[in-house]
């Protein structure tokens, strides 16, 4: 979740994205990262990742997952006014949670002991915090990267497809959590 990491990541290599124009075919367009854009989001998605963690810290069950929602509603926000997307907050919350669909969906038993953890004094309240709080991080942290490169590559948000970035997500979270 390092966000030196991020930025070496996204400065080190160009992004090659398919855009398509109507009813032809697909032509590849090739954007370098822009450097002030690539500190900016990094700024962003470093303080959301922050905060992200914190939400471990509810230990009211679904309430922490709301928490997590608008704080990464507000970062893809951050995120598509700096790369100047036209956005509305129910678009984004929509995408929001299909994206923690897709990431709760194979760890939806994790997530439950976490909740169930969190209920009991000391101990349980710690491994609960910890836990939500490290996937927390790692998803927001995943999100934040998808969506740069997405708009890196030319991309719009009414053209960001959950659907065509979720194995990258889960691939984006388990390397944040390592």
């Amino acid at each position: 979740m390092n966000s030196s990491r991020f930025r070496s990541s996204m400065k080190d290599k160009e992004m090659a994205t398919a855009t398509k124009d109507h009813g032809s075919n697909a032509e590849a367009t090739v954007h370098s990262p822009t450097p002030n854009k690539i500190e900016s989001a990094s700024k962003i998605i470093s303080s959301a990742t922050r905060w992200s963690a914190a939400t471990g810290l509810i230990p009211l069950p679904f309430v922490d997952l709301a928490a997590l929602a608008a704080v990464q509603a507000k970062m893809v926000i951050d995120l598509s006014h700096l790369y100047e997307q036209k956005t509305s907050e129910e678009a984004v919350r929509g995408t929001i949670s299909v994206l923690l669909g897709t990431l709760l969906s194979g760890g939806l038993a994790s997530y439950t002991t976490s909740a169930v953890a969190r209920s009991v004094p000391a101990v349980g309240l710690a491994v609960g915090v910890v836990s939500f709080g490290g996937f927390a991080a790692a998803a927001t942290f995943a999100i934040g990267k998808v969506f740069v490169a997405h708009y890196e590559g030319g991309g719009t948000f009414h053209s960001f497809s959950p659907e065509a970035v979720s194995e990258r997500l889960r691939r984006d979270v388990a390397t944040a959590k390592a």
